[in-house]
């Protein structure tokens, strides 16, 4: 820290009077030996002369003279020394003063910046506070209005339907066949196929050996063909030749066959009219795609409400719908 410019005025000052001091009192030192050595001679002269003269009282009387202006200045040397002290006694003092005025100095300067970062943590905390306030009262506002808003709202009802317990049961009796695939339900005339299969078995038999293992196609009826496999079996015990079909698919020549979902279930759909045609204890199996879940549970509702037994075959994208001797039944809930 830079001293005090009126500090080092009064140090230069202090150290020029001592200087001074110093000085005056080393050439009364030399005065007073010189004297001292002239008055030694001068003694020592008038004891080996028998009678002074006038220049030796004259001289004498310089001496004398000499030693009074001594004595005054040593005595004002002594003064000095005295008033030297003082000054040295209040340096000193001042140099105390000044260190406990630094002290002084330094521990208000670190209250001072402790009360600053208080004073600064105290307006960080209102900051937050008052952020977490306004935050409270938007989301209370919002409350408020989702409120009112609930208050005017028409109360509306939903209906829910409520299914008995699954308990899956095979299907054993008739069974009717739809295709759920882009939105759109298809009736998949499963049966008047196989008919249409069997006829042609039966038309174009030959032998046993040209029979085996023939793929065959018929349709398309009401959109859809069927891909189906010939077997030839000899039962050896009743002596008889077994023709059926190991495998089928069904495949729609379409990608839009049928009807949308919404017009499925209107009054005068093709849906309703298959349905009218079925059965009471027919089952209905729906054959369903991934895009059309929605669509499916909204068949599967419908037929609850009609109390007619369904059957779900979920299918991955791309699968075909078909069966073989040994598939597995629907199974319905």
């Amino acid at each position: 820290m830079a001293r005090p410019k009126h500090e080092e005025d009064l140090n230069a000052g202090q150290d020029s009077f001592l200087d001074v001091i110093t000085n005056i009192v080393g050439i009364l030192i030399i005065l007073v030996m010189v004297v001292g050595a002239r008055v030694t001679k001068i003694t020592l002269d008038a004891a080996s002369q028998p009678a002074p003269s006038t220049d030796q009282v004259a001289l004498e009387a310089q001496v004398e003279e000499r030693e009074d202006t001594l004595a005054s200045a040593e005595s004002e040397i002594q003064e000095l020394q005295t008033q030297a002290a003082l000054v040295q006694a209040a340096i000193d003092g001042a140099s105390s003063a000044r260190l406990r005025l630094a002290t002084a100095v330094a521990a208000a300067k670190v209250e001072v910046d402790r009360r600053k970062q208080a004073a600064d943590a105290a307006r960080v905390a209102d900051a937050e506070r008052a952020a977490k306030r306004h935050d409270l009262e938007e989301a209370i506002r919002q409350c408020t209005l989702e409120t009112e808003s609930l208050a005017h709202q028409k109360s509306t009802t939903a209906e829910v339907l409520a299914y008995p317990t699954p308990i899956g049961r095979t299907v054993n009796g008739d069974e009717i066949h739809f295709q759920l695939a882009g939105g759109r339900i298809a009736y998949i005339p499963l049966e008047e196929l196989f008919v249409l299969a069997k006829r042609n078995t039966q038309r174009h038999a030959g032998s046993i050996a040209a029979m085996a293992a023939r793929i065959e196609t018929v349709g398309p009826e009401r959109g859809f063909a069927l891909d189906y496999v010939i077997e030839a079996k000899i039962d050896q015990a009743r002596g008889q030749i077994l023709i059926r079909s190991r495998e089928w698919v069904v495949r729609p020549v379409d990608a839009a066959v049928g009807e949308p979902i919404d017009q499925a279930l209107a009054s005068a759909s093709q849906f309703r009219g298959v349905l009218g045609g079925v059965k009471p204890d027919t089952t209905v199996t729906l054959w369903c795609y991934p895009d059309s879940f929605a669509g499916y549970r909204r068949i599967r509702e419908e037929l609850h409400r009609l109390g007619i037994p369904t059957a779900g075959r979920p299918l991955p994208e791309g699968a075909p719908i078909g069966g073989s001797t040994e598939g597995s039944k629907s199974v319905v809930q």
